[in-house]
């Protein structure tokens, strides 16, 4: 049987694959209807802006490091990793942590930032 914090980290990974983000449905699936970004950017995302604009990014890989999951509470798990995202040949590193809350439908994203690392 698959842990929850190994279930949780591989949703994690889905949501950074192309034919995920192009998903609407299944993005939504994924976040919470409360779900929060704090982007490399610095400026904060809700769920509506995200699946408004997640669906329509084209030529973005990314690539994760050093991912962990640790349990916070009961049904309440945060992840931490590295990844890098090439777009148009170019590559950018960001440090990234995610927390994901148990709900009856199962786990769903409440939070997400990323900063940027060198």
């Amino acid at each position: 049987m698959e842990s929850d914090a190994a279930i949780v980290m591989r949703l994690e990974q889905e949501l950074l694959k192309p034919a995920t983000r192009a998903d609407v449905a299944r993005v939504s699936e994924l976040l919470a209807d409360e779900f929060r970004e704090v982007g490399v950017s610095g400026l904060a995302f809700g769920k509506t802006e995200v699946l408004g604009w997640l669906p329509s990014e084209a030529g973005k890989s990314f690539s994760v490091s050093s991912m962990q999951a640790v349990a916070l509470a009961e049904g309440a798990i945060l992840v931490t990793y590295q990844a890098e995202k090439v777009h148009g040949g170019q590559a950018t590193r960001s440090l990234r942590s995610s927390v994901w809350l148990k709900s009856q439908s199962g786990w769903q994203m409440r939070y997400h930032q990323g900063t940027a690392a060198a």
